[in-house]
């Protein structure tokens, strides 16, 4: 007599389960560099929308999340903002080191705020009365802030400027503290001073042979259970379609090879034809964001919202 209502409601929780295993196997969890965020948002969606697939993104500095992977955190992609960070991760066998792709380049800039009166017109002038305090990364968990070190090292400004230095826990907290004036400068990527717009000025765009050259290595974690899907995600990171978003967020593409600094002429420091690659964008608050107590940010609204 209930046969017929047993049936419809077994098919109909078997139907519910697949569904949930369907979804749960879509779900790519992408842990990326903080500077990655805006461009990283917009590429995850059109992906959404092109396969169906469910991106997951966690964004902090590439320290921290590298800590996170080696205390056994989910996460299936890894993108840094260095390399130090998936080397070691390599070296602990936690990374596929044949997985391993370039997907964007960047450049150093030194900022100031959009109202500052007497600005240093270049690195040099880091040393001077006109910088109190410089902001900058953690140079052992923040890329931004190692490029950073390199380039006061070059400049033979390290030692002088250490008691003037206040230290962020990733490159956007360093962009903040220049917005809103508490230090007088701050050295960030090129692409986030891109978009802060107006609220920013950038004073210098550090040569390339200051540091080491700014790229963004991305890889496959070893024993994730989405590693086909990854690998699909890793190549739609690598294709035409999301390089374009990079070009137009202000990344350089992966291929880029900075030019090499003469050693027998003083480096360029200034603003040059580079800056077409910072134009004004309006600086998003960081809406839908969240961070958690190691300093990562988790997106927790849906794309589609």
């Amino acid at each position: 007599m209930f046969g017929w209502r047993v049936r419809v409601i077994l098919r109909a929780v078997i139907l519910s389960l697949l569904i949930s295993v369907v979804s749960s196997a879509e779900t790519i969890r992408v842990s990326a560099a903080i500077s990655l965020r805006g461009v990283l948002e917009t590429i995850a969606k059109n992906y959404e929308k092109e396969t169906g697939a469910r991106i997951e993104l966690r964004f902090g500095s590439s320290g921290q999340i590298m800590t996170q992977i080696k205390g056994g955190a989910p996460v299936d992609v890894f993108i840094s903002a260095a390399d130090r960070q998936v080397n070691e991760l390599v070296e602990a066998g936690l990374v596929d080191a044949q997985s391993v792709r370039v997907v964007a380049g960047n450049e150093l800039v030194l900022i100031v705020p959009a109202d500052a009166k007497n600005p240093p017109r270049d690195f040099t002038e880091l040393i001077t009365d006109k910088v109190t305090r410089l902001a900058m990364g953690e140079p052992r968990t923040v890329p931004a802030g190692m490029y950073a070190e390199q380039t006061l090292r070059y400049f033979k400004l390290e030692d002088t400027l250490q008691k003037r230095i206040v230290y962020g826990t990733n490159v956007r907290q360093v962009l903040d503290y220049v917005i809103r004036g508490e230090v007088s400068a701050g050295l960030v990527y090129a692409t986030d001073a891109r978009e802060a717009g107006d609220k920013v000025k950038v004073i210098a765009i550090a040569p390339a042979g200051a540091h080491e050259p700014i790229h963004y290595p991305a890889a496959l974690i070893k024993g994730s259970s989405q590693g086909v899907a990854s690998g699909r995600f890793l190549d739609y990171l690598a294709g035409s379609s999301s390089q374009e978003v990079l070009k137009r967020f202000g990344f350089s593409a992966p291929t880029e090879k900075p030019a090499a600094t003469q050693p027998d002429k003083q480096p360029e420091t200034r603003p040059s034809e580079r800056e077409s690659r910072l134009p004004n964008v309006s600086h998003q608050s960081g809406a839908g964001v969240l961070c958690d107590a190691s300093g990562l940010v988790t997106r927790v609204e849906s794309l589609y919202s």
